[in-house]
Order: structure tokens, then C-alpha cells, then sequence
């Protein structure tokens, strides 16, 4: 019974730090969330290009185009939360509150994200997202 008295403190730390992103985490999500700006541009102008070569309809352009200005914007946002959050928590670890939060908005940047490369599927243009993705997922990685 002694050992089992020992284990519950450890296996509380063990659960605290690793459900609750480090500061260093912080980090890396504000750095991937910045990063998917510059992707969500590439992919703008990508998707523009394959419009002028005749391989998107003006339609299938505009509905693209409209869901990933929303990432833009939606990805600054959550950028900007990122930083406050780092600066209000230098600890790394978050309030389960400010972690739904982050989750939550990331739940709509990952949608949205899906909803454009089946946009694209039939265009076989998904490649010209690909990064978006890559960055979306080093965000999940660590709320998740």
C-alpha cells in the first residue's frame, strides 16, 4: 500500500505535464501558426495559377479562395492568442479553459483545411495545400 501512496503523486505529474503544452510548445505552436500564413499565400497564388491554366473553374477558385482567406484571418487570429498566451503563461502550462480554446480553434482551422482539399481533389491540385497541413498538424501534436 506504501508504493501505491507514491505512484498517485508521480502519476499526477506525469498527467499535469504532459496534458498541458510547455512553454517551449507555445513556441512552436505560434511559430507553425505563423508559418501557416505564409502557406495559406502559397497556396492563394498556387490556386490562382491553376485557375489561368484553365484547371480550376472560376467557381471552385472563389469557393477556395474565400476558405482560405478565412484560414488567414482565422490564423492570425489564433497567432496573436498564441503570443498573449505565452506572455500570460511563460510556464507553458495553460487552464484547461485557455487549452479548449486553443483546441477549439484549431478544430476550425483543421475543417476548413479538409473542406479545401476535398475543393480540390477533383482538380488533383491537393499538393498545392499540402504545407498548410504540415503546419496544422505540429500545432495538434502538441494540444492533443
Amino acid at each position: 500500500m506504501r508504493h501505491s501512496r507514491k505512484l498517485i503523486p508521480l502519476i499526477l505529474i506525469v498527467l499535469i505535464t504532459t496534458a498541458c503544452p510547455s512553454s517551449s510548445d507555445l513556441d512552436h505552436m505560434a511559430s507553425a501558426s505563423n508559418e501557416l500564413a505564409h502557406d495559406t499565400l502559397t497556396a492563394n497564388r498556387v490556386v490562382a495559377e491553376f485557375f489561368k491554366a484553365g484547371k480550376i473553374p472560376l467557381e471552385a477558385k472563389d469557393k477556395i479562395a474565400v476558405k482560405l482567406g478565412v484560414i488567414g484571418d482565422k490564423g492570425n487570429k489564433f497567432n496573436e492568442i498564441l503570443i498573449q498566451l505565452d506572455a500570460k503563461y511563460p510556464q507553458g502550462t495553460l487552464p484547461p479553459s485557455d487549452l479548449a480554446f486553443v483546441r477549439q480553434n484549431l478544430s476550425e482551422l483543421r475543417q476548413l483545411y479538409t473542406d479545401i482539399v476535398a475543393d480540390l481533389l477533383p482538380f488533383g491540385a491537393q499538393k498545392a495545400v499540402s504545407d498548410l497541413n504540415k503546419h496544422i498538424s505540429a500545432i495538434e501534436k502538441v494540444v492533443q
